[in-house]
């Protein structure tokens, strides 16, 4: 199955495709669906509570651009989403897992950041902020390893409640964005 095909499977109409990992209570989602109606948006959430909210919400919503999956993003990307079909992914405050013996479980490993880059569209976009300064740094040097730094302002600007959070504590956020190289 060609990309195209496999979105317009699973969104009912071909259109450039946005991935949010970790959407939350979808506070980016529903702005960028909204703003850019145009555009098809996925929505990957480890928390199935989180998962069955946002799914209910779009739905009261009406927006028909966006769907809701409910499984471990490292495993969606790495194994389902097809090479070169993702316009753009956003990643906001992932988890840090701050303990040593949990690193393993970031979210942010090389093979996730291949992932990315093999199904990044060219020219497509990775979209990344978190308050964890540290975790920041790791994060940009594994994108800097596949992917251009790109200087694309943050779409919509949506403070999420995690970086409301981190802002009340007198946190700094840090963003950056990646760029495949057109082909």
């Amino acid at each position: 199955m060609k990309p195209d095909q496999f979105w317009t499977v699973i969104f009912g109409c071909s259109a450039p495709v946005e991935i949010e990992i970790g959407a939350g209570r979808g506070a980016f989602l529903f702005a960028a669906a909204t703003a850019v109606p145009a555009h098809n948006f996925l929505a990957i959430e480890h928390s199935a509570t989180r998962a069955a909210r946002l799914t209910r919400d779009s739905g009261q919503r009406a927006l028909v651009n966006v769907r809701v999956l409910h499984a471990d993003a490292g495993c969606v990307v790495e194994q389902l989403v097809p090479d070169n079909s993702v316009a753009a992914y956003h990643i906001y405050f992932p988890d840090p897992w701050w303990k040593r013996k949990h690193y393993k479980r970031r979210l942010f490993t090389p093979s996730f950041v291949a992932a990315l880059g093999r199904s990044l569209a060219p020219g497509g976009r990775v979209y990344v902020a978190t308050d964890v300064e540290r975790y920041f740094q790791e994060i940009v040097g594994l994108l800097g390893e596949r992917l251009q730094p790109d200087e694309a302002p943050r779409p919509h600007a949506i403070v999420t409640r995690f970086e409301q959070k981190a802002l009340v504590r007198g946190a700094t956020t840090h963003a950056a964005v990646f760029r495949k190289a057109m082909a």
